[in-house]
């Protein structure tokens, strides 16, 4: 791979947290240490030499192009688009860009190469398979290219006599510069249950600009003759996954009885908002009329080790869904490090979905 190991060390740190990355690369090695710069560097010195490991870091790298925040749509296909979803998956791969695949599974480490591809273009990377609890899914994992403006302090040999006036009265000047930036999207067909499932990479995007990545999705879809039809609607599922007894409540969006919008997000050391005294009076005071937003939070001890990951969704709904027929169509999976984690999340929003 033309990718260094330094590269993929610090793209596996990124997506799927030390803690769980240390745990498998403890899979490995003996003796892994506890501390970042010396794991880094244990690493580093032994790799060249240990496939095992470079072997892990591979399929750590396919993994966690899945993982981390997630933006999903799911859709139920049947017909005529049901047989073209199963033609795309028996169909051969066609490689689009060749750095990308080099690089694969990890994002493109010199950011020139970029020029070579195309903003908002989806380009196929590999077929692959996953098994989301007992079912098995075929996928289809791509990447794209976004371009988004960032604030960066400006350098003092750009300032005119002015700006350098300002900076020393304690002024911050940033200018705006548009970088540009990788993203992995996954495809997840089970033909068995008409199911399709549809995975964005949210890594540093907002909600916004993570739906337009959802329709670049279903466009590249549309293209080769995939009608995915209408998403499933998961407002119902608010009011449920919150009264559920179970996991903790990190997030509510509600509509007081005067008609307000409140949104509460955890404070401080707070764990869960059905025991937060604010919220609990309003509720047990009759003053919350109705939900339009939620997010969930569950933790599960890693097997063989003395230590929990945490899997969060949310269903950033608005306050306007209550009374119109929009609909809400996507959610999001925070925090996700492994796919039975990410398999739980779907399937648990699914549940009140079903039953809402």
């Amino acid at each position: 791979m033309p990718t260094s190991y330094e590269h993929q060390y610090d793209t596996l740190i990124n997506r799927l947290g030390f803690s769980y990355a240390r745990g498998q690369i403890k899979q490995i090695l003996d003796n892994v240490p506890t501390s970042k710069i010396e794991l880094k560097s244990t690493v580093l010195s032994v790799i060249n030499n240990n496939e095992s490991l470079q072997d892990k870091f591979y399929d750590l790298g396919l993994l966690s192009l899945q993982l981390n925040t997630r933006q999903v749509e799911i859709y139920s296909v049947v017909g005529d688009d049901k047989s073209s979803l199963d033609s795309l998956f028996g169909s051969e791969l066609e490689p689009k860009n060749k750095v990308f695949n080099e690089d694969f599974p990890f994002p493109v480490e010199n950011a020139a190469s970029f020029s070579s591809a195309k903003i908002g273009v989806i380009y196929p990377m590999k077929f692959s398979s996953v098994k989301f609890g007992d079912d098995e899914y075929k996928s289809l994992l791509v990447s794209t290219i976004i371009e988004k403006e960032v604030d960066e302090p400006i350098q003092q040999n750009y300032l005119s006599l002015a700006g350098l006036a300002l900076q020393e009265d304690n002024a911050l000047i940033f200018v705006k510069k548009k970088v540009r930036t990788q993203l992995f999207h996954a495809v997840y067909w089970n033909s068995e249950k008409s199911r399709l499932i549809l995975s964005v990479d949210r890594h540093a995007l907002s909600h916004s600009l993570s739906q337009e990545q959802l329709f670049i999705l279903r466009r590249y879809l549309m293209m080769r003759g995939i009608d995915c039809g209408h998403a499933v609607n998961f407002f119902g599922a608010i009011e449920p996954i919150y009264a559920a007894d179970d996991g903790f409540i990190t997030k509510i969006g509600h509509v007081t009885t005067d008609g307000n919008p409140v949104r509460i997000p955890l404070k401080g050391r707070e764990k869960c908002l059905k025991q937060d005294n604010y919220h609990m009076t309003g509720e047990e005071s009759g003053f919350v009329h109705a939900k339009f937003a939620v997010a969930k939070k569950w933790e599960f001890l890693v097997s063989g080790a003395n230590r929990k990951v945490e899997i969060e969704i949310e269903l950033a709904g608005r306050p306007q869904m209550l009374d119109t027929s929009q609909p809400l169509t996507d959610f999001s999976v925070n925090k996700a490090r492994r796919l039975q984690d990410f398999s739980f999340a779907i399937e648990r929003v699914l549940l009140h979905t079903q039953t809402s």
